[in-house]
């Protein structure tokens, strides 16, 4: 037993080396991971036994899982007294609550990604809370605490996954959920029916379990190709690659009755970066291509589809009503027109512009967006339209935060895609096991500037905590040696 690594083996006795970094991961810096700094807390030894400790190391990884599978079960607000309350966030608090347990019982340490975006990370939050706070924004203020909660939980999974075989086995949860949801999706469409949050037009687009379909949808593209990744580089039993080509044809077969554009185009964007990116591009291609025969099936099986894809573009092509507001008092933002944009993203986008304009450093203030356009900016929303929330996260981030908010995501943002690309030095497996979550999360960052919702997206922190353990190299795994060895 190392002394920095575990305090003694008798009540009292503590280690002196309470912080250090992984030696192993400091020293793999230069070929692609990232450092680890390691937390040692420094608290009397608790003697386990030896069922208490067996359950422990079981426990996580059947919680993430659970997590994994609930996350998409929005729906489940409506059973809870608080609409703040639904399954997964539940599931979440158990998994803090049993990370908790394990660092004051068994004295586990806590690994913390020793990396400059996740330090970006944290300052945008700190500085998100500040200036919700200085705005007085409730809406921004339970946003932050989301952040809080959910950083947390990354930090949980970046301590829970640290072999192949725990990152398999989240990457099969998303693909059995990815599956199930289909099914539920498919039949849906089929039966004209809704779990809940009906649409209010005629347009009647799958949304599952999700309240959004543009959320559904997103689910469904990130879903679908990451198991493409998966299927084609991950070498793995014939069952699990089965299950990952299940999932993501079946995510294929669900996404055109979604009926979300703009989520067909970036998926189209993304599945070029993942040929790009695979290590075996024919079995990439492949796959790809057999999604793609798919999604095509059913738009010419069910006339809807096509039918959509019309009114979409004589929404595109209809004029931007009661633009004259905006054109008198931002005349530069004329641009806009010349962009594919509905008449509502046309309008939130010009309002956060002239917001970020009229407050340019710090902006309106985080989670005021909604309450700005409500107020003092009530006249740049066209006479019969009443939404308010904006559908472009990186138009939000400027008008709630100015150029210090833009600045801090964007480096961070940067370093982190620069860690990413040094993981092409790493094996086969681990580099796999980076593109995987960057795949789900470049899916989610390009989706967010059409249906927003990036910070307080729950698979955002869960794919971000996958990319930092890989990218922190993982342990070795006999099942795995020859795989990472191989190439």
């Amino acid at each position: 037993m190392r002394p920095t690594d575990r305090f003694g083996a008798r009540g009292g006795d503590v280690s002196r080396a309470w912080l250090r970094f992984d030696d192993a991961a400091a020293a793999g810096h230069r070929s692609g991971r990232v450092s680890v700094l390691r937390v040692s807390l420094p608290i009397a030894h608790f003697n386990v036994p030896p069922r208490v400790a067996a359950i422990s190391r079981w426990v996580p990884g059947v919680l993430l899982a659970v997590w994994v599978l609930t996350l998409p079960l929005e729906f489940t607000k409506l059973y809870f007294p608080s609409q703040a309350i639904e399954l997964s966030r539940i599931v979440l608090i158990l998994c803090l609550l049993t990370f908790v347990a394990q660092i004051v019982i068994e004295r586990r340490e806590v690994r913390v990604p020793a990396s400059a975006s996740m330090f970006g990370l944290a300052l945008f939050i700190a500085y998100a809370a500040v200036s919700a706070a200085a705005v007085g924004s409730h809406q921004g203020e339970k946003t932050v605490l989301g952040m809080v909660a959910y950083l947390l939980m990354m930090l949980t999974v970046f301590n829970w996954t640290q072999t192949p075989a725990e990152h398999r086995r989240i990457w099969s949860a998303l693909a059995i959920s990815a599956v199930v949801l289909a099914g539920v999706g498919l039949v849906l469409h089929v039966t004209n029916s809704y779990i809940w949050n009906a649409p209010d037009i005629g347009i009647r687009r799958v949304n599952a379990t999700f309240h959004d379909p543009n959320i559904y949808a997103r689910f469904l593209a990130f879903a679908m190709l990451t198991m493409v990744v998966l299927a084609a580089d991950l070498d793995g039993t014939v069952r699990h690659r089965a299950l990952w080509i299940a999932g993501a044809l079946a995510a294929a077969m669900v996404l055109p009755f979604t009926y979300s554009r703009a989520t067909w185009g970036l998926t189209l964007v993304v599945a070029l970066v993942v040929i790009a990116l695979a290590r075996r591009r024919k079995r990439a291609l492949a796959l790809l291509g057999l999604v793609a025969a798919v999604f095509a099936a059913v738009a010419i099986i069910d006339p809807s589809v096509f039918s959509r894809a019309s009114v979409l573009a004589a929404n595109l092509q209809s004029p931007f009503f009661n633009s004259r507001p905006v054109v008198e008092r931002a005349p530069w933002l004329r641009f806009l027109d010349l962009l594919p944009l509905d008449s509502v993203r046309r309008y939130l986008i010009s309002a956060g512009l002239i917001i970020f304009a009229d407050h340019p450093i710090f902006g309106v203030g985080f989670g005021n967006f909604s309450q700005s356009l409500a107020g003092p900016y009530a006249s740049l929303v066209p006479s019969g339209y009443d939404t308010t929330a904006s559908h472009t996260s990186l138009i939000t981030i400027l008008a709630e935060t100015g150029l210090v908010g833009l600045g801090i995501v964007l480096l961070t943002g940067l370093i982190f895609v620069k860690s990413t690309v040094r993981a092409a030095f790493q094996s086969p497996l681990q580099r796999t096991l980076v593109l995987v979550p960057v795949v789900a999360l470049l899916v989610i960052v390009l989706e967010s500037q059409f249906s927003g919702r990036l910070f307080d997206e729950p698979y955002l922190w869960l794919f971000l905590g996958l990319a930092y353990s890989a990218l922190a190299g993982l342990k070795d795994d006999p099942r795995y040696v020859s795989e990472s060895r191989s190439r």
